[in-house]
């Protein structure tokens, strides 16, 4: 490896560079693709890795090449997606529970609108004349 290839941005030879690149080769450090777009399945395969203490999360970011940031929320997915799933009960996750209480208080909006909305139209059948229009 030649000096200018071992130089860090400061331009000065880094002691650490052929041991950074080596790890990086053993680690299999190829960035695929765009940076940031990963399939769900190389997701999984990094939180799996990650959570079996096979790899860092900087070594996991610096393989798929996203963020160290970018790994530890697909961890936090994966954690919750575990929680919903080890959930007791309903079966229901909290989202669908709510969505659910969501559209019973829209029924109840939509039924009360609804009478309201006969009520009204018995109310104008039953008028002698339409409002705003006299006969003078």
């Amino acid at each position: 490896m030649t000096g200018k290839q071992n130089r860090n941005r400061r331009g000065t030879a880094s002691p650490r560079g052929e041991a950074e690149r080596s790890e990086a080769q053993a680690l299999g450090d190829a960035v695929r693709g765009r940076p940031g777009r990963r399939s769900a399945e190389e997701r999984k395969e990094a939180v799996l890795e990650l959570l079996s203490g096979k790899a860092s999360v900087d070594q996991i970011a610096r393989r798929f090449g996203v963020r160290v940031g970018t790994v530890e929320g697909w961890r936090e997915q994966a954690m919750e997606g575990i929680a919903e799933a080890l959930r007791q009960g309903s079966g229901k996750s909290s989202r669908e529970l709510q969505l659910e209480k969501d559209l019973e208080s829209l029924e109840k909006a939509f039924t009360h609108l609804a009478i309201k909305h006969e009520l009204v139209e018995r109310a104008l059948k039953d008028r002698p004349s339409r409002p705003g229009r006299s006969r003078r």
